[in-house]
């Protein structure tokens, strides 16, 4: 559409089909579990768990690396000797992966818990994204970086607002998962802001190695705080068992559990 139509067209175009899907999806909605009418935008009383705070946190630093790849991936592979045709076809692979891991995402959860899944989906796109992007000599390992990681990165955008929803009340569900969505955005806007600065400044725009180390590393930081997210919910959930149950058995239920 932009060799055809010119760049404003085509977002004219794009917003005008999103609004035509959207808005069909939002007559076909209807409410499953009856809530309560709420007064208020924002649920405080969450800020005083700390698994409001940990569920945050992990969406602001997973948003913060996330899209690295979507921003640059087309760069590079005009600079390892590809086409324009090239980058739009690596980012069709991405998004492809990415259908596809969004529901994958549920199955794998739904077998070894919503936290558990979580957690090794971002320390394996940690491990696909640094190799795979940073050792690229050619065009083939982007297309396997781009199918890889379009799997298993978005596992977050799944699995999140299902941790939301078992950690919360049906009744403020809904302010609960704005809250946390909204440092999600801060994270979208400070890492776009941050990597598009690295690139120019330490990159010079000729490589991508800090990128990808800034992206990388956020993402782990995600991980690590889902891996501490799962002990404090753990614990939380021993502490009401230990009086039946012998210490060894709490431990290794806390390192098996599915969650």
């Amino acid at each position: 559409m932009i060799d055809n139509l010119g760049s404003p067209w085509a977002l004219r175009i794009l917003g005008i089909l999103t609004f035509a899907v959207t808005s069909l999806m939002n007559l076909l909605y209807f409410r499953r579990v009856p809530a309560r009418p709420r007064k208020t935008l924002f649920e405080l009383k969450a800020a005083k768990r700390l698994v409001f705070w940990l569920i945050s946190l992990e969406a602001c630093a997973m948003y913060t690396g996330y899209w690295a790849l979507t921003f640059y991936i087309g760069t590079t592979a005009r600079q390892l000797g590809g086409t324009m045709q090239d980058g739009s076809n690596l980012l069709l692979v991405l998004n492809a992966g990415s259908a596809v891991g969004r529901i994958l995402a549920g199955v794998v959860a739904d077998k070894f818990g919503n936290m558990n899944t979580l957690f090794v989906s971002l320390v394996l796109t940690v491990v696909i994204e640094m190799p795979l992007w940073m050792k690229a000599q050619s065009i083939g390992p982007l297309y396997a970086l781009c199918a890889l990681y379009g799997m298993i990165s978005p596992t977050f955008i799944s699995i999140n607002p299902v941790i939301v929803s078992t950690q919360f009340d049906t009744d403020v569900l809904a302010s609960v998962m704005g809250m946390t969505n909204l440092f999600a955005g801060l994270g979208v806007l400070a890492g776009n802001l941050s990597q598009g600065a690295i690139f120019d400044k330490y990159d010079h725009r000729e490589q991508f190695t800090n990128t990808i180390i800034f992206s990388a590393m956020f993402i782990l930081f995600s991980a690590i705080v889902v891996f501490f997210m799962r002990i404090h919910v753990l614990r939380k959930q021993a502490s009401s068992a230990e009086t039946t149950t012998s210490k060894p058995n709490i431990i290794a239920s806390m390192l098996f559990k599915k969650i």
